[in-house]
This record gives C-alpha cells, sequence and structure tokens, in this order.
C-alpha cells in the first residue's frame, strides 16, 4: 500500500474518530476533580494528543511503534 493510500483511509476512517475521542476526552475533563485518576489520564492523553494522532496525518508514518520497542527490549 503507499504512503498516500494509507492517508487517505487513515483519513477516512481514523480522522473522525480521534475527533470525537478528542471531544470525549475534553468534555468530562472539566467535571472531575483536579488530582483525580481520571484527571491525570485525561491529562496524560491530552498533553501527548499531537503524537497520539501523528500517525493519521501521514500515511508513512507507522501506526504503532513495536518496531522501536523490540529494538529497544534487545539492545
Amino acid at each position: 500500500m503507499t504512503n498516500e493510500d494509507r492517508w487517505r483511509i487513515r483519513q477516512e476512517k481514523a480522522a473522525p474518530i480521534l475527533s470525537a475521542l478528542h471531544t470525549w476526552m475534553l468534555a468530562p475533563r472539566d467535571l472531575v476533580p483536579e488530582g483525580s485518576a481520571i484527571a491525570k489520564a485525561l491529562d496524560y492523553s491530552l498533553k501527548r494528543w499531537a503524537a497520539l494522532t501523528r500517525y493519521a496525518e501521514d500515511g508513512a508514518v507507522p501506526i504503532d511503534n513495536n518496531a522501536v520497542e523490540v529494538r529497544h527490549e534487545v539492545a
């Protein structure tokens, strides 16, 4: 599959899901107590949102970092 094909599929299928997830994560954030486990989990993901969603913006970017993780474990 070409990078462009992968990008198109990600835009069609993943981008709407990512957008809905981001909206869903932002909505309850103001409702949960500061410092709670849920607040920490939401903050963690929201602070890393650009990295989390980078794969959807570029078909050449792998959807996961398994290759890096495997190399790290071997080293």
